[in-house]
Formats: structure tokens, sequence, C-alpha cells
């Protein structure tokens, strides 16, 4: 509403313009119990004539104070969409409004008196603004008048009521659509271009957008369908760091399960997108990646632990694997992959680290998985940058986290990825996980420790120096550190008796604590036992020569906890058990440990002389005795032809194995 001179002019719902006097400045109800005339201002914050004024779309229920007619949108083809009330509702506001003005004429200045409530003032506005001009119109006898009767009230109050049931109705509901912006265009049943609307200096194409299916939470994209997702070119393999090598890097490609060989869970399929490599057996991976399987499949196989596959795109991957000959062919290779079937997508846009490593193998992980990364590690802690922000590994879920397995609890004990965090995956066989960048630690690669100069006595040192500070072990870890404690409790022994005060009894008396050997028979496995190994160690501890050694065993290491596992073997002089995976717990020795494993043949990866080296350690293996040797060698006697068949011992071997452990102290 504008003023215009001495009579203000109010725009009703119909777009009719009244006459309202101006000569009063109030407006009062005749009944006070009734409210005062509600005045709304529009969102707009330039003058109704402006040519910049933007359009807006007030409740038609609410006069407007400040409304030009200029303001309203000219949209009388689509009275039913756009005013929210049917055509019907309209007409009966329309002879409302009517009414509403010929009563105006009607109403004289005396009926004001009768009123009690006033208008609030705007005091705070200056006169030379065009929304005073507006207010100073809000105040005419006539406008006050117009309420001053039960007439008119009345005649509202209906209006209203009859407005509320039509737009309560099925019919209203289903047509009518709620009052806003008029920027706001609503989609048309028909998506063609043609159906297309635009508001009032505002453009918006309403339609359903190329990726409709497509959502995006925390840099990880969601992809309801391999038909939305946008075409990947893989690259790759990249050496993070050529001068350590092992960890890889690959760009845009998805990951794959080996569900034939789940109980590993280390093998890893890789889709890699290329458009040049066409052949029919291009999604099939090799048996492994050693293997004369590429001369089968015509592609390269990929390296340890992660097997390529060959794909344009998820569908054609898909399409592929489907084919009877390449599904038959997987299977005879034992790489059947999971998922075989892909509904949806996770596509993950921050860089992620692929954790490898043989869930079922304590030692194999420390191995096959560990080796390789701690040099890289090293480098990354140094400078707190790891070059990844998240990690995913489908060897054991949850394992930076809630899981307690030992490899896992190494793991998190040495803060191995920094601050990344751990993707949890999903037990969904219709998922397909896919990375803008996804960094692999080749499983293996530092096996054998013949990388040289990679793993050095310094970086192992760390790393176990921090798994002794995290487990809270009782002895250093090196001889000098274990020296100069000796040689501190030594003093404080000496003071104590030169004082004639108390021995702290967490103090050994010094000459007084035993060589501790601790032994291991295997005996509640299903795998290889040692048979009556308790009886030999009972005989030798009648011996003479054995009164300083203290002979220990462990029933169960499975039964034990990581903590209590580390205990153990940081307690132990000597360890002689019977080979299997505890015998990765050997990082929790003190350096200058004897370690030996017992069996029909061992094969062992702690027995590496470059390993036992950067231990410090002594290791000796003691196998199946051979035709013709005589009791004075160190041998066991095996059930059966098997390497892996249970195995005793004559109470001379044994007597000769500890000779050489003893020994074994002073060299």
């Amino acid at each position: 509403m504008h003023r215009n001179n001495s009579r203000n002019q109010l725009t009703t719902i119909d777009g009719t313009i009244s006459s309202i006097d101006t000569t009063t400045a109030t407006v009062i109800s005749n009944n006070p119990g009734l409210p005062p005339l509600l005045l709304r201002r529009t969102n707009s914050t330039t003058p109704p004539n402006s040519d910049d004024a933007s359009p807006v779309n007030p409740s038609p229920n609410i006069p407007i104070a400040d409304e030009d007619p200029g303001d309203r949108l000219n949209v009388s083809s689509h009275k039913r969409k756009t005013s929210g009330i049917p055509l019907e509702a309209e007409a009966v506001v329309r002879q409302s409004s009517k009414i509403f003005a010929d009563n105006l004429g009607q109403i004289d200045d005396g009926d004001e008196e009768e009123g009690g409530l006033q208008m609030m003032e705007f005091d705070d506005i200056s006169e030379d603004t065009w929304w005073n001009s507006a207010v100073r119109g809000m105040r005419s006898s006539s406008f006050r008048s117009l309420f001053a009767t039960r007439k008119s009230i009345s005649l509202l109050v209906v209006s209203a009521m009859f407005l509320t049931y039509l737009l309560s109705s099925g019919d209203v509901a289903e047509e009518a659509l709620p009052v806003s912006s008029p920027v706001q265009q609503v989609q048309p049943k028909d998506n063609s271009e043609s159906s297309i609307t635009y508001g009032e200096d505002h453009m918006e194409v309403v339609g359903v957008p190329k990726e409709a299916h497509v959502h995006e939470f925390n840099k990880v994209l969601f992809y309801d369908s391999p038909s939305v997702m946008k075409k990947l070119h893989s690259k790759g393999p990249v050496l993070l760091n050529e001068k350590i090598g092992g960890l890889h890097i690959f760009e845009n490609v998805c990951l794959t399960n080996n569900v034939d060989r789940r109980g590993a869970q280390d093998l890893r399929g890789l889709i890699y997108f290329n458009d040049k490599i066409t052949g029919d057996k291009r999604c099939v991976p090799c048996e492994d990646a050693s293997s004369t399987n590429d001369k089968v499949v015509n592609h390269y196989c990929g390296m340890n632990g992660l097997h390529t596959m060959y794909a344009s795109s998820v569908n054609d991957w898909t399409e592929c694997i489907a084919k009877k000959e390449n599904n038959d062919l997987m299977k005879q290779f034992h790489q059947t992959q999971s998922p075989l079937t892909v509904n949806s997508i996770h596509f993950f846009k921050e860089p992620t680290f692929l954790l490898q490593f043989n869930a079922l193998d304590m030692e194999t992980s420390l191995f096959d998985m560990l080796m390789t990364y701690l040099p890289h590690w090293d480098q990354f802690r140094d400078e707190w940058d790891f070059p990844y922000d998240a990690v995913i590994s489908h060897s054991l879920q949850g394992c930076l986290s809630h899981n307690h397995s030992w490899f896992c609890e190494i793991l998190h004990q040495m803060n191995a990825f920094g601050p990344a965090k751990e993707i949890p995956w999903e037990p969904d066989e219709t998922t397909l996980y896919c990375f803008e960048e996804l960094m692999y630690n080749e499983v293996g690669y530092q096996r054998m420790l013949d990388q040289g100069g990679l793993v050095t006595r310094e970086i192992l040192g760390e790393f176990r120096e921090i798994l002794f500070r995290k487990f809270a072990l009782p002895r250093r870890r090196t001889v000098e550190d274990r020296k100069e404690e000796a040689e501190s409790l030594a003093e404080i022994v000496a003071a104590a008796k030169r004082d004639g005060t108390h021995i702290p009894d967490n103090i050994p008396i010094t000459g007084t604590s035993k060589t501790k050997i601790i032994f291991y028979d295997n005996k509640l496995s299903q795998q290889t036992k040692w048979n009556e190994m308790e009886t030999l160690i009972s005989k030798a501890r009648s011996l003479e020569k054995y009164q300083d050694i203290k002979f220990v065993t462990v029933d169960d290491f499975s039964s034990l906890t990581v903590a209590q596992q580390a205990r153990t073997f940081n307690e132990a002089d000597a360890v002689i058990m019977v080979r299997g995976e505890h015998m990765a717990n050997v990082i929790f020795a003190v350096d200058g440990t004897t370690f030996v494993e017992v069996g029909c043949e061992v094969k062992s990866f702690i027995g590496n002389p470059r390993f036992m080296e950067l231990m410090d350690g002594t290791y000796k293996a003691v196998e199946k005795c051979k035709k013709g040797e005589n009791d004075d060698v160190a041998c066991v006697v095996c059930d059966g032809d098997s390497d892996n068949a249970d195995f005793t011992m004559s109470p001379a071997a044994f007597e000769k194995m500890i000779d050489d452990v003893v020994r074994s102290f002073h060299s």
C-alpha cells in the first residue's frame, strides 16, 4: 500500500482498490474483545515503484502495508496452482472484497469512539520515507472505522471459516499448493523441456538431474545404480617412495573380495578401468600373481595379494563375469569374487590405505604386512604426515577400533596410521567399493627382509620400544639398558643393607634370580603337538645342573590376551616351543633371547638370520631325527611321515637341547 495525496489506496485480495480517508491516525475496534487489524510488511526493501523491486508472494489473507498493484505476478492462466485456493473459493473472496469496499463509504468518523484498542505508533520512522507515507494512510479514520461495525467483522469471519473448510477438503489438498515465493517453481508432471515454467526476474529449470540417485556424505559418493556412476579411467600403480618401495598408489579403481578363500581374508580383486583391454577374459583374475595364468586370461595378473581385473565400466565388469565360461574359470582358479551383482557403489574421494593381512596367522601378518610398512611408518611418524585420510580392511572388521585380535592390537598400540580414520565395511554382497586414490601395501614385499637397508635395527628397535611402553613390559629391551637397570637396583639393595632398611619386594636380590625358559607343547591345538613334553621337563628339573633354571610351561596361547602373551615372552631368557603363529610374540622378547622351534620340519619366518640380527637374538630349529643319528643330537621322533605330524623326544635329546640353550647365554 502507498500514499496517494489525501487519500490512501488499499489493494484488496482480488486486486480492487478502495479509498481510505487519512484524517485520523488510529484504528479502533467497536468491540474491545476483538483483536486489532493485522498489518504485515513484505520482505521488500525497495520502494514498490522501483525497477529493482523483487517479486514477492505474501499470504493473501493479511493486508500488506506497502503493497503496490504492480508487485503482483500475472498468473491468470495458473490461478488454481499459484493462488493456493480453488477457483470457487476465490469467487467467494472476491465477493466479500466488494462488500468490504462498499462498506468503506458508509462508515462515519463517529464510530471510532466506541472502540478501546489502538494501533501501535511508528514514532521512530522518519517523515520522509515512503514507508511512513503508507503508515499515515493506515491511521485514517475510514480504515479504523471499517472494523468498528459488527456487520463487517461478522462477514469477514464467515468468509475465513468458508476458506478454511475448502482448504482442508481432499480435492483442495490435491490441487492447491502452499503459498511460497514465486521464484520457486512447481515441478510439472511432464519432465519434458516444453513443460518447464519460469519465475519473474528468475529462471529455474525444473527436471530430474543427471545424477538424481547420487548422494554425498563425509567425502563419500553413494551411487544407487552403476548406470549413474561417472566414467572412470584408472591409473597406477606408482610407488609412493621409490627408495623404500612396497607401497603403491592407484587412482579410480574398485575392490572386490575373494569368496573362495574367505578364511584367509587377505586376497583382493582390483577392478582396473581401461578401454584398451577388451579380451573376453579381461575380468577374470589370475590364480596368483606368480602363476602363468596371464597367458590364459591374456592380461597382467597384478601383484601378490591384489589380483587385477579389467573393464571399461562397472556394468562392463558385471556383464563380463556373468558369462558362464568366465565364471567357471574363476571357480577353477579359486578366485570367485564378491559382489557378483552390483546394485550400489560407494566411491571414496579421500586417499585411502588398503590394510591387507592374513587374519588367521599372526606370524604371517607380522612379516607379510608389517615388515613392508615399517619403513614408511617410520617416515610418516617423524613428520606426522600420513599421506592418506582413511583406512579400509576386509581382513578383520573394525581392526583399528574394537577388534582385539593380536595383529590389530599391535597396529592400534603403535598408532600405525596416525590420524586416519577406519572405514567401516558392510556385509553387503551387492555393494562395490571404489576409490579415487587407493594406497596398497604390497603383501610379502619384505617377507624375507631381502630388500636390504629398509628395516634397520633402529627402526625395528623403535617399534619394539613403543610396544614395550604400551604394554608396560617389566624387562628393558636392550642388554645395555638391562645392565644399567641392574646396576641401579644393586645400588638400592646395597644402600638398604647399609642403612638396615627394608628392601622393596619388587626388587630382586642380586644373584638370586634364575634363568627362565618358557615351553609350549601346543597340546590343545588341532595342529602339531609335542607329546610327553611335561614328563621330559619334570625329569630335567631333578638334575643338579639345571637348579638355576626355571622351567615354565604355557597351556594355551589362544586363551591369553595380547598383553599376557607379550609379558610371557618378555620375561623369558629362552623360548622352546612347537612352531606356530604364537612365535610372532618374539617382538616382545628382550635382546639376547634364545629361540628354539621344535617340529618334524620347521618352516619359520623368525628363523631368518636377517631378522635374528635385528633382534640381537639366537635361533635354533630342532627337527626330525635323521637315520643313524644317536642320542647326542637334539632331534625329534615323529609319529608319521607328514611334516605336520605329532612328535616326541628322548630324554637324552631333550637334555642336549637344554645344554645348547644354556651355552647360548654365555656366547
